[in-house]
């Protein structure tokens, strides 16, 4: 088992590890998009969970198209729309298993958070 801490990012706000890589899987904790403030728009904030995630992937020697697991978390359904069209657009052809779990709250006021699994 090997932790991932990206130097690039904040360090985690926690006792926990960007990623972690275990029996040929990297396991991506869940991503905010601390990068805007929460009031930014959902495209603002999608782009920078995802562009987070993939950094994170690319260090862990995978990528989206290698993603098998993926759970978002919205703080508002009504995000739902737009998410959804934005999560098609990142990935493209790739269609990993996903779940979407509606929350009352995110930390910070945030919409969505993201977290996920991908092969390595």
């Amino acid at each position: 088992m090997r932790e991932v801490i990206l130097s690039s990012l904040p360090p985690p706000n926690g006792h926990y590890s960007h990623a972690v890589i275990f029996n040929g899987a990297a396991y991506v904790s869940g991503v905010l998009p601390m990068r805007v403030k929460p009031g930014a728009s959902v495209k603002e904030q999608f782009d920078a969970v995802f562009d987070v995630i993939e950094a994170i992937l690319k260090e862990c020697e995978s990528s989206l198209d290698k993603v098998v697991n993926c759970r978002i978390y919205i703080a508002d359904l009504n995000d739902w729309p737009e998410i959804n069209r934005l999560y098609s657009e990142r990935f493209k052809s790739a269609r990993p298993a996903r779940v979407v779990v509606p929350v009352k709250e995110l930390h910070f006021g945030y919409r969505l958070e993201v977290e996920l699994m991908a092969a390595v």
